[in-house]
Formats: structure tokens, C-alpha cells, sequence
């Protein structure tokens, strides 16, 4: 598929836009412009744009919206209408009696622990059509875009137009956001291009953080391409170049101001994502350790526990993004962790930072040996909870690597331990909608029917190396609960 890049220019002098950036990302627009490399980029103002809109969102290319085909389409046919809908809600959804009721309704049954199909949710909404609003298609059109529902998507704002409901900013970012997880970057910033020249205003910040995102890897088949057998290749992640392109033609654009009550991200969203950006671009590593220091630096001495795990998400980004498969990567993330730890006296690594720290072990011929020195000095250091779920698996994977079955069924114990306690912990607790609803918003969330199956392998294989090495088999039970009587340091792991 091809991506589109920026063109080169020279440097932006003191007149850059870089320095119309909020005073509330006063510091992070320093960061940028002494970070990033002096080459810069604009956009190609000869590329020929599509019509576009005068407010939020795009409505009149909504309504001409014919000429491109959805890549992925996860609700065959249309969208259902009140005709469509028989008078019987579904099942289990309780009756609304104002907007703000069906909003919530819908927030609540995505939220929950019940798995409900996108068509249950359009239906529903179908049936209370004198009860539409902005905020309850704007939840459609996240959930449809976590699902790579794209064509629902453009369904869903065809709607909105048809029924009249007006649009709001997160309208527009969301719409972007469709554009840009589908792999049309390109027809995205072209269209907002076009409203800065016609409206003269910059990006709203919302907007402009949407453009730092990229596509959803493995999520929609790119119909361009198809293999010699007949199978559509699925679209994959932009190369490092065109993300570089990218990145700087969206600094010759910052984002427009924002008063500090305007509900827009925070700045450690903003770093968040610049600092993501910077790290999948290429050679961008020091760039991105610069930007996360310089932030760091200004943090007050105490951060509430949602400002921490911001942060520490930051510093994972530093363990998981742009690394090759060497083991100097390891000691390179490891350095690189401690130096953000001594930063905040608030900081101290998480399961997922051990998780990943893991995976740059993968390399080293004695990988299983390293990964039970590194957990057992996070054990020590930080406690136990410091080991999950996860983090089990991928030790275990690390000994069969190295070729040892028994450390690794030592492994799977502790994994079943884990999982009764966790089990037990979360019995009878309640849902956070607020938390659960942030998984609308990020490119994957962990699954527990897919750690389930890549446990199921890591148990698969522990029972192929029996087999291959005693040439007896043991019990089918282990592949359904792992239970086995292996010692490790001649004590049972329970």
C-alpha cells in the first residue's frame, strides 16, 4: 500500500509555528523543536484534495463520500433503522426515556463484563430514534472503530447526516481517527490541510493527536494487493520513513490553543503520543528519551495514582517500541528504565514493564537462565506483585526457548496460583465504566481468550518436550490445567 510523505524543507526559523504551541504545552513544544532533527517537512500542497467541510465534522464529504471502498466491514449490509427494529427492545437493555438515558445505556453495556455484538448496539439505537445525539453516536463510532467496523463508521456519520444530529470536535477527531487506523493517513491530513487554508485556524489538539497514530496492524485486509493464491494481504504498519514524513509535517502544525478547563487531553497525553510517534520513526530513540526526560523534569513531587500510570506507560513505550532483536537491546532498556525511575520518587516498574523487559531477552542463547535473574531481582526489589499472569507466561517461554522443560513447568505452577488468586480477587467486583471505556480509545488491549490459547501453546510444548525426551506422554489433563510434579531448586512450585 503506498503511504504518503512529506516533502523536505529547510528549518522553521524563530517565526516557527512550534512556537504558537498553548503556554499549557509551552514545554513540550521546547522539546520538540531541540529534540527532532532539523530536517523538516510540509505537507505537498499540489496533492489534489477531495471536497471538504466548514465545520465539524466533514458533513459535505460525508455526503460525497462514494468513491472509496471500505477496507473492513465487521456488520454486513446497512445499518439498521427504527423500521428495521421491532417494537421489543433487546433483551436486557433497559428502556430510555431521554437522550442522556440511551447515552448511558450504551456506555454501560459496552463497559460491562458481558460481551454484547455491534449489531445488539445498532439495533438498540435504531429502536429510539427521537432519542439521538451527538454523544450517543460518537460512542457508536468509537466502538465501531475499536472493532475496525470501518464501513460502519462511515455508516454511522451518513446517519448523522440524514437525521440532522449535529457534530462536535470529538466527532471530527473520531472521524479521523477511522481514516487513519484504516491506512488513509494521506486522505485524512489532506482534507484537514484544506480547512486550516480555509479557515485559517489551526488543528484542534484532539485532532492533531488522532494524526500521530497509525494504522491497525492486521485489523483490515488491503484489497490493493492480493497474493498469486487469491488471499488479501493484511495492511501493516507504515515504515519508519513515511512515520518520520509524518511526524514532521505535524510539527510545522501544532495544535491550537487550549484553556486548562477545556476538557482537551493532558500533557502527558500529548507526550504520550509524540513520544510513541518519535520511537517508531526512524532513529528517533534519542529524540524520544530527551522529550520523556525534559518532561519528567517538570513533574510536581506528588502525582495522583492516574498521573503515575500515564507516566509509567510512557516508560514503557521506551521498552516495547523500535528495539531489534539483539541482546545489547536489553542492557540498552535496562539502563534507560533505571535512568526514568530515579527521576520521580512516585515511579517503580509495573508487570508490563517486566512483561517487556522479557521479550529483549528473547535473543540470548541462555534467555531462560537471564529471565530468572531479572524476575527474581524485580522480586526482590519490588515485591511480588510485580508478577503476573503474563509475566509467567513469557518466563516459561524463555526456558523451553533455552531448552528446558522442567524450569518452565516450574513456571506454569506459579501461573496456577496466580490465577486462583486473581480469580479470587476479582470476584463480586463491580465494573469501572470509566476505566473499562478507555479501551475504546487504544490500538489493543490484552484479552483473556487470547492469553488463554497462548498459554494453552506454552503448555502444548512443555508436553511435546516430555514426550520427546522421556518418550512416554504424560497425562492429556496437563494441556487443560498444567499440573505436573517438577522441583525447581528441589522445591515445588506451587
Amino acid at each position: 500500500m503506498a503511504h504518503d510523505a512529506a516533502d523536505n524543507r529547510e528549518p522553521a526559523g524563530d517565526d516557527s509555528p512550534l512556537s504558537h504551541i498553548p503556554r499549557r504545552h509551552a514545554a513540550l513544544s521546547a522539546y520538540i523543536r531541540s529534540s527532532t532533527s532539523h530536517d523538516r517537512a510540509s505537507s505537498d500542497g499540489t496533492l489534489s484534495c477531495r471536497p471538504t467541510y466548514e465545520d465539524d465534522p466533514p458533513w459535505e464529504e460525508v455526503r460525497n463520500f462514494d468513491s472509496e471502498p471500505e477496507p473492513s466491514q465487521v456488520i454486513p449490509g446497512r445499518l439498521p433503522t427504527s423500521n428495521d427494529v421491532s417494537a421489543n427492545r433487546p433483551p436486557g437493555m433497559p428502556h430510555p426515556s431521554t437522550p442522556r438515558d440511551l447515552y448511558e445505556n450504551l456506555v454501560r453495556t459496552i463497559t460491562s463484563n458481558r460481551r454484547v455484538d455491534l449489531s445488539t448496539l445498532f439495533e438498540y439505537h435504531a429502536a429510539f430514534p427521537t432519542l439521538h445525539s451527538t454523544a450517543s453516536f460518537n460512542i457508536l463510532i468509537r466502538c465501531a472503530i475499536r472493532h475496525a467496523s470501518f464501513g460502519t463508521v462511515s455508516q454511522l456519520l451518513h446517519r448523522m447526516v440524514q437525521e440532522g444530529v449535529s457534530g462536535n470536535e470529538e466527532t471530527r477527531a473520531l472521524r479521523v481517527r477511522g481514516l487513519v487506523r484504516s491506512g488513509r493517513w494521506g486522505q485524512a491530513w489532506r482534507e484537514e490541510l484544506e480547512l486550516m487554508r480555509g479557515g485559517g485556524q489551526g488543528l484542534p489538539l484532539s485532532v492533531w493527536l488522532e494524526l500521530l497514530g497509525s494504522v491497525k496492524r492486521g485489523a483490515i485486509m488491503d484489497n490493493s494487493y492480493v497474493r498469486p493464491r487469491g488471499q488479501a494481504s493484511r495492511l501493516q504498519t507504515p515504515d519508519p520513513s513515511v512515520v518520520t514524513g509524518r511526524l514532521h509535517a505535524l510539527m510545522d502544525h501544532p495544535p491550537l490553543p487550549v484553556s486548562a478547563d477545556s476538557g482537551e487531553p493532558h500533557p502527558v497525553q500529548v507526550v504520550h503520543a509524540v513520544v510513541r510517534a518519535l520511537l517508531v520513526a526512524e532513529q528517533r530513540r534519542e529524540a524520544a528519551i530527551e522529550i520523556t526526560k525534559r518532561y519528567f523534569k517538570t513533574l510536581p513531587r506528588e502525582l495522583d495514582e492516574e498521573w503515575r500510570g500515564a507516566c509509567l506507560g510512557i516508560i514503557d513505550l521506551h521498552m516495547a517500541l523500535g528495539r531489534t532483536r539483539k541482546l545489547s537491546e536489553h542492557f540498552a532498556a535496562l539502563k534507560t528504565l533505571f535512568a526514568f525511575l530515579e527521576m520521580h520518587d512516585a515511579f517503580r516498574p509495573t508487570s508490563a514493564t517486566l512483561f517487556l523487559l522479557l521479550q529483549t531477552l528473547a535473543p540470548a542463547k541462555d534467555c531462560g537462565r537471564r529471565a530468572d535473574r531479572l524476575v527474581r531481582s524485580f522480586e526482590n526489589r519490588w515485591g511480588t506483585d510485580i508478577i503476573d499472569l503474563k509475566v509467567c507466561r513469557r518466563w516459561a517461554s524463555l526456558w523451553l526457548k533455552q531448552g528446558n522443560p522442567q524450569r518452565a513447568d516450574a513456571v506454569l505452577h506459579a501461573h496456577d496460583h496466580l490465577l486462583t488468586a486473581h480469580t479470587q480477587s476479582m470476584a463480586g467486583e463491580e465494573p469501572d465504566s470509566l476505566r473499562q471505556s478507555h479501551w475504546l480509545d487504544v490500538h489493543r488491549t490484552s484479552r483473556p481468550s487470547r492469553e488463554r490459547w497462548l498459554w494453552r501453546l506454552v503448555r502444548r510444548r512443555i508436553w511435546g518436550e516430555k514426550v520427546r525426551r522421556s518418550g512416554q506422554a504424560p497425562s492429556r489433563d496437563f494441556l487443560s490445567n498444567g499440573r505436573g510434579n517438577v522441583q525447581l531448586d528441589g522445591q515445588s512450585r506451587t
